[in-house]
């Protein structure tokens, strides 16, 4: 009953294909030993290639290191491969000024996408269930949002993300455990009472429970996927409306016609608003309801100009029937980073960026070469130490398929870069040797060839928080 229930889930929201490798992310805890098991029971009939995933993110120590242990020792039960990695999340959270739950966030997301790309899988499943879905709506709904976060979680998130047990009770796991007699470890953060999820859980539910729904989880859960749907048709009619508002767009600004913006219903007024902010921005942090608000309040005004500068840089100027929004792009400090041996993730903070090294066995580098963010480098012709910094007068390297030596301010103009986004580019040096323009072309001599044995590959990532 319990697996036939969760194959409903895999079908409504075609979340697995026939054939497909899957990453699955295992705490060691009920929710995730129950996905682990239900795939493993599903491998043979999906015809699925199972990857193990565990983070140890630095905070519980010995409990860690048993969470870490456990993960693995059911993952040579199950006979599957497993990746286990630790990563200092308390020392990333003051760097970043991130909360230890988005710090611990972000940093899980970042390294399942690391070992999916490594794995050549298409997917990522994560154990997140019904009451899950009902505790995030209601902290949503606590805190304030609108119908995004109101929806909860999407049971698929990017066509890689899949959540099997979004249907299902945090109950009906427990019950499906208890039958087959699957073991979990329990994760005593979840008891701490300072973390607003925990205090939804074990104090307003049961209040809510006993006094006015026993069926609070299901009914949140149910509101929740009607939310996301309507959510989902509204951003559907919102970019189908960008091109009559958008007047003309390039990498730093956009115009928007304000008759046509104004025209439309609010509702989508909001979402047109906030959807070119993301475009121009590139992100939509620090962006509030009260700035968006603001921009309509200036458009509906009779005066025929005005200016707002809202977080980050970002210039708003109307002119009669014109708003340009503007993302001003001051140089950026000059950045050098030095280490003696591979680090596995590198923040370019000065400029937004991160760098994430994995060394690969072969030389397999296949849908790497269209991709300029992802180097892939002879592991065995790096020569320690590896520098990462922005361009200076005089480097030159010699780019893939040359014979010769080249600037790289030469190659800048050649490739037609501003002067303003070179200092931008980040390089990659070995022993002051440039290998990588960032995002760009390696050196051809540390190209990828038959003889290669490992890889290094590298790739250039913004640093956008992960969602939910």
């Amino acid at each position: 009953m319990f697996i036939a229930k969760i194959k409903r889930t895999v079908k409504k929201y075609s979340m697995l294909e026939s054939g497909e490798k899957v990453v699955v992310g295992v705490s060691g805890g009920p929710d995730s030993m129950a996905l682990l098991s239900v795939l493993h029971q599903m491998q043979e009939n999906y015809n699925l290639q199972l990857q193990v995933a565990h983070l140890n993110h630095g905070f519980r120590g010995k409990e860690a290191a048993r969470d870490a242990q456990f993960v693995h020792d059911m993952a040579q039960r199950f006979g599957l491969p497993c990746e286990i990695k630790t990563f200092d999340v308390p020392s990333f959270k003051k760097r970043s000024t991130l909360s230890s739950q988005e710090a611990a966030r972000e940093v899980r997301y970042q390294f399942l996408e690391d070992v999916r790309q490594r794995f050549h899988a298409s997917k990522i499943a994560l154990g997140h269930n019904a009451d899950d879905q009902a505790e995030t709506l209601m902290m949503w709904l606590l805190r304030g949002t609108g119908l995004k976060g109101l929806g909860g979680m999407p049971p698929v998130r990017g066509g890689i993300i899949i959540r099997p047990l979004i249907e299902t009770t945090r109950e009906e796991i427990e019950a499906f455990l208890t039958e087959r007699s699957i073991p979990f470890v329990v994760d005593s953060s979840n008891q701490n009472p300072d973390y607003l999820r925990n205090k939804v859980r074990q104090q307003l539910f049961p209040l809510l429970k006993e006094h006015y729904n026993p069926q609070l989880v299901k009914r949140l859960a149910k509101t929740a996927s009607i939310l996301r749907i309507d959510n989902e048709y509204l951003e559907y009619k919102t970019q189908a409306m960008l091109d009559n508002i958008i007047v003309s767009r390039d990498s730093t600004s956009a115009v928007i016609n304000s008759s046509a913006l104004l025209a439309l219903p609010v509702a989508l007024q909001v979402r047109c608003m906030r959807s070119v902010l993301e475009k121009v921005k590139g992100n939509l942090k620090r962006i509030s309801a009260t700035h968006l608000n603001a921009i309509l309040k200036i458009l509906s005004n009779d005066k025929p100009s005005k200016v707002l500068q809202l977080p980050d840089g970002i210039r708003v100027e109307k002119s009669y029937q014109r708003l340009k929004l503007t993302r001003h792009q001051s140089a950026p400090l000059p950045f050098h980073y030095s280490f003696t041996a591979i680090p596995d993730r590198v923040r370019i903070q000065e400029i937004g960026r991160e760098m994430h090294f994995a060394i690969v066995e072969g030389n397999d580098h296949a849908g790497s070469d269209n991709n300029a963010r992802v180097a892939c480098l002879d592991e065995g012709k790096v020569v320690m130490p590896l520098t990462i910094r922005n361009v200076k007068p005089g480097d030159r390297f010699q780019p893939l398929g040359m014979q010769g030596k080249k600037k790289v301010k030469d190659f800048f103009v050649d490739e037609k870069v501003s002067r303003a986004e070179r200092k931008r580019i980040p390089l990659v040096l070995c022993k002051e040797v440039v290998v990588w323009v960032g995002g760009m072309r390696i050196d051809h001599r540390l190209r990828v060839t038959k003889n290669t044995r490992k890889m290094l590959t590298i790739a250039l990532k913004s640093e956008n928080r992960s969602q939910e």
